[in-house]
């Protein structure tokens, strides 16, 4: 009940939670009320000073937040500008540094150009003051011969690689007039003379009694003196330019003197090259000195001196192809098909780099069609020379590939285009071949007109043309040229032959070398003939051991046992010139004819299939496919045939044979 009791009292109710129990305490411990009081005062005063401290102490928060956000801001914004300042310096540091390298690298190059540099420089001449004030100042006549050096240098087209000289200016010609004062380009001068390898021309003129003396130095060497009146001065600058081009560059002036017919100072300098020049000059000056000796009729030391410099220079093309030259002109035409196709071997290695551009496009195209005219592939020829069109023109490669297009397509029995391209340049600019060659190295060279009219069987108008090489002015002296024996001579002969003359054709093929491709076949073709079968045998059977590679020997030699009725040992050899010259079409097609006459004439169509693919222009091959075709029935695949070779050239034999089909058939 006490309990109760207590519970109910008033005085024991609970104040909130606001109230401080030691008050509460103290009340109840019979405290004064005004104390109580006074502390309840100051303990509400404390509570409200601790909320304001409270306040203060957010408030100094914020500030310390606000105060720690803008310093993170600043220490950004610092690290920043410090990063773009790093940056900066690293811009200006790497720049500093390619300027450096840059000055390096220009410096290094201008002394490596100094270095390298193989120019002409040709410094201002001394000269009597009075000419000198009448304009004919020093610069002035260096000048001159600044002209005629570079008018030289362009008269010179060779074939040779300006990087393959020992010592090249090519045309890098300058005149040095020396500046006043300290330049970059006396720097350079300086620097040329020191490390370079420059030729300089140095000189003056002076007065004599009889006019003036022209002095020129060649790198501080012995003076060559010129005299002559004043008024020649010219002349005088224009002979001292050819003795400086000489003494400077004696390949190139061989060369153009060559291209001048002098051959006699040509011989001079290549001799020179040839027997005490540098290692690196002497397989050219021999691969060049080999024409000298084409001039005497020494083929043996012509072609002791291309092989000389196929022995020095293994890689060197030019030299392949002017050997391959000699052989041609000397009817070897096996050694030279070997010489050709070193050519390209060549090529695949360090050839190329060794003669120019053009030249090594012009010389690689010239080896591959004259390998093609080799193996009877006369379409091939005419492609090639083609791409030899399309190239830039080398010593007269353009006019030179008409002309030998004109052949190949003569040797394809399609005379209309033989004419055609004949007639791409006017008589002017095809000059004939008796004196003139065909262009640069050109080397199984015929006459296009004399096989044009070969293949029509217009031999009296052949022998003409033979005959008009013979006469021309610059072919006085024939008998001594040896291109005449191998490749004039053995034509006139066929013609005399065909044309009756059997005493004229065995007199002048008697004249002509046995170790010559070309003669020995048209002894055996001179035989055939005239029927001596014996002797046809002996000339094909040397001429196909003097060229085992070549097919026209067999083809030729078939075609006599052909007309001997041999029909077996002619298909025989048509099959070995077949297999010599597979796209040669001659062989097929008269393979086609004997298995006519063995009465094949089923088997004879597919070999005029294949030699249509050789030479789809030749009229008798039409003319003998629709021959086969009327033995086997085919009426009308033969009057196809026969309408084709209607359209197309024919022999007047042809041509009769022909009219007698067409009207059996009509």
């Amino acid at each position: 009940m006490a309990e109760e009791t207590d519970r109910s009292d008033p005085g024991t109710e609970s104040r909130g939670p606001g109230v401080d129990p030691l008050a509460g305490a103290l009340a109840l411990g019979g405290a004064s009320r005004e104390k109580a009081d006074a502390y309840l005062d100051k303990q509400a005063a404390l509570g409200d000073e601790q909320i304001r401290l409270a306040r203060e102490q957010v408030e100094l928060t914020r500030l310390q937040v606000k105060d720690m956000r803008r310093e993170d801001r600043l220490r950004h914004w610092s690290l920043r500008v410090r990063h773009i300042s790093d940056v900066l310096k690293l811009s200006f540091e790497l720049a500093l540094a390619l300027i450096f390298a840059a000055l390096v690298a220009c410096i290094g190059g201008v002394v490596w150009t100094a270095a390298h540099d193989d120019g002409l420089v040709i410094e201002a001449f001394k000269v009597p003051s009075d000419m000198a004030a009448r304009g004919l100042t020093g610069d002035v006549v260096a000048s001159q011969l600044l002209d005629r050096l570079t008018d030289l240098q362009a008269q010179t087209d060779s074939a040779r690689a300006p990087n393959s000289y020992s010592s090249d200016w090519g045309k890098d010609i300058k005149i040095d007039i020396p500046n006043t004062g300290i330049s970059i380009g006396e720097a350079y001068r300086y620097l040329a003379d020191w490390l370079g390898h420059q030729t300089h021309i140095t000189g003056e003129i002076y007065r004599t009694a009889s006019g003036i003396t022209l002095t020129t130095r060649v790198s501080g060497s012995g003076g060559i003196a010129l005299n002559g009146s004043e008024d020649k001065l010219n002349n005088i600058v224009g002979d001292a330019a050819e003795r400086i081009y000489r003494v400077t560059q004696p390949y190139r002036y061989a060369v153009y003197e060559l291209s001048h017919g002098h051959l006699a100072e040509a011989d001079s300098v290549l001799q020179d090259l040839a027997l005490n020049g540098s290692p690196s000059e002497k397989p050219w000056a021999y691969a060049l000195w080999l024409y000298l000796p084409l001039n005497r009729d020494d083929i043996a030391d012509a072609l002791d001196r291309a092989h000389k410099a196929i022995e020095l220079a293994p890689n060197l093309a030019l030299a392949q192809i002017n050997a391959a030259q000699v052989e041609a002109d000397a009817g070897h035409d096996e050694q030279e098909l070997v010489d050709i196709e070193s050519i390209a071997k060549s090529f695949a290695g360090d050839g190329a780099r060794l003669v120019t551009e053009k030249a090594a496009i012009v010389t690689a195209l010239q080896g591959e069609a004259a390998s093609d005219e080799e193996l009877g592939d006369f379409r091939g020829t005419i492609a090639k020379y083609a791409e030899i069109q399309g190239a830039p023109d080398f010593v007269g490669s353009h006019w030179a590939s008409y002309y030998m297009q004109s052949n190949a397509a003569a040797h394809l029995h399609d005379v209309p285009a033989a004419r055609r391209y004949l007639g791409a340049y006017t008589d002017a600019e095809l000059p004939h071949l008796s004196s003139t060659g065909v262009g640069w190295n050109n080397v199984n060279y015929y006459y296009p007109q004399f096989a044009q009219a070969a293949e029509l069987g217009q031999w009296a108008a052949a022998r003409r043309d033979i005959e008009q090489v013979l006469a021309a002015p610059e072919a006085r002296g024939v008998e001594s040229r040896i291109t005449v024996r191998t490749q004039t001579w053995p034509w006139l002969a066929l013609a005399e032959a065909h044309l009756g003359d059997a005493d004229a054709a065995n007199a002048l093929i008697g004249k002509t070398p046995l170790d010559c491709y070309l003669c020995l076949r048209t002894r055996g073709n001179i035989d055939a003939l005239q029927e001596n079968w014996t002797g046809g045998n002996r000339w094909f059977a040397q001429a196909v051991a003097l060229a085992p590679s070549i097919p026209f020997a067999y083809a030729e030699w078939g075609r006599m046992l052909l007309l001997a009725g041999k029909y077996d040992a002619a298909v025989a050899k048509f099959q070995i010139a077949n297999q010599k010259g597979p796209h040669f079409g001659d062989p097929l097609e008269m393979w086609g004819e004997a298995l006519i006459l063995e009465n094949r004439s089923d088997l004879a169509l597919a070999k005029f299939a294949e030699a249509d693919k050789c030479a789809p222009k030749w009229g008798r091959l039409h003319l003998k496919w629709g021959e086969a075709l009327a033995y086997l029935g085919k009426t009308g695949d033969a009057k196809a045939q026969f309408a084709i070779a209607t359209g197309l050239d024919l022999s007047p034999a042809d041509k009769a044979v022909l009219k007698k089909w067409m009207a059996a058939h009509d």
